[in-house]
């Protein structure tokens, strides 16, 4: 049995929250890869933003719920730039650089 034959066997709910979950995995390995293509570790990227391994290990476990910002700041940190894309219905996309955001409270050494 394939994946998409169990899948189709479910409900409807039990593939939405396959579907999040998967979303969710996605993006925690996108963005731990941002710090693995930096040789960094999760300890020296804390060093960085002045916050311990656990508050940076979180937020890449919780990567669909980190702020904005604060996910502006990490990117920032790693050395990168973060844009957004937004695909209009019109089928234009564009691009809208995410930078100079002032940092949150929830960043902040705690």
């Amino acid at each position: 049995m394939t994946l998409e034959e169990f899948l189709a066997s479910k409900t409807p709910e039990f593939r939405e929250k396959v579907k999040k979950e998967h979303s969710q995995m996605v993006l925690q390995h996108a963005i731990s890869r941002l710090r693995y293509e930096q040789n960094l570790t999760q300890e020296e990227v804390a060093r960085k933003l002045q916050l311990s391994q656990s508050v940076v290990g979180k937020i890449e476990r919780n990567a669909m719920d980190v702020k904005l910002t604060d996910l502006v700041r990490y990117v920032n940190t790693l050395g990168g730039k973060l844009s957004l894309q937004v695909d209009l219905p019109s089928g234009k996309k564009i691009s809208v650089p995410l930078t100079n955001f002032e940092h949150s409270k929830a960043f902040r050494k705690s």
